[in-house]
């Protein structure tokens, strides 16, 4: 057997062994909201039941704006395989004009894929989630973080960055306060945008205020005021 298999079959038996160590120690909330006690985060259940979250990342901040996989399977399919695999949580990414570009969020999701020529995505969408083909992109947004809530997943929204792209790199423009793309103060009515959105969601636990601040324009002071 060739070294490249070796080294595959090895990461797959790990990614197996991780997943039944995983089902073994996942956690199941049943009190929300979530908050911290010194270094845990614990539930509202006899007095702080402690929570670990084993979370999968879920991509949103593309250019599409659609959570990525709907054209290949189900929604509900997708979200009801979590939990079986040993994770309790999804980080769901978002771009910031999701939340304060009301023409961006208002496009349907056919809109968004015509706009980029991905045609074949369309089909893929209405053979298999037919209802979320003519949802707006925040509507589309919200079915994905209900179904998560249908399979007891807990969700974790994470501002990935402000315009809609494949992250991250040092001169995008989108990675620290007072750059090209990141006006701290349409970052902050983003944040409260969704988290007032989202304040109902119980099974929202939590908020990834911004991902991987970066650039040439990075500093400490900046970053801690």
């Amino acid at each position: 057997m060739g070294r490249f298999s070796c080294k595959f079959l090895f990461y797959v038996l790990f990614f197996l062994l991780s997943c039944t160590s995983l089902q073994n120690t996942i956690t199941k909330v049943k009190a929300f909201p979530l908050h911290t006690n010194g270094r845990w985060i614990v539930d509202e259940e006899g007095g702080g039941k402690r929570v670990k979250l084993a979370c999968l990342s879920w991509i949103t901040h593309g250019l599409a704006v659609v959570a990525e996989g709907l054209s290949k399977q189900p929604l509900d399919s997708i979200t009801e395989r979590i939990r079986p695999m040993g994770f309790n949580c999804i980080r769901f990414t978002w771009p910031l004009e999701l939340a304060i570009n009301e023409s961006l969020a208002s496009f349907t999701v056919k809109q968004s894929f015509q706009n980029l020529g991905l045609f074949d995505d369309i089909k893929g969408i209405q053979a298999h989630n037919p209802l979320i083909l003519d949802l707006s992109l925040i509507e589309a947004f919200q079915a994905v973080v209900k179904s998560l809530a249908n399979n007891d997943v807990m969700v974790i929204l994470d501002n990935h960055c402000t315009k809609p792209s494949m992250c991250c790199s040092e001169t995008d423009q989108n990675g620290f306060f007072g750059d090209k793309y990141f006006d701290p103060q349409l970052w902050i009515k983003g944040l409260t945008k969704m988290a007032t959105m989202f304040n109902g969601f119980t099974n929202v636990v939590a908020m990834s205020l911004r991902n991987e601040l970066r650039g040439p324009r990075s500093n400490l002071k900046d970053w801690y005021r």
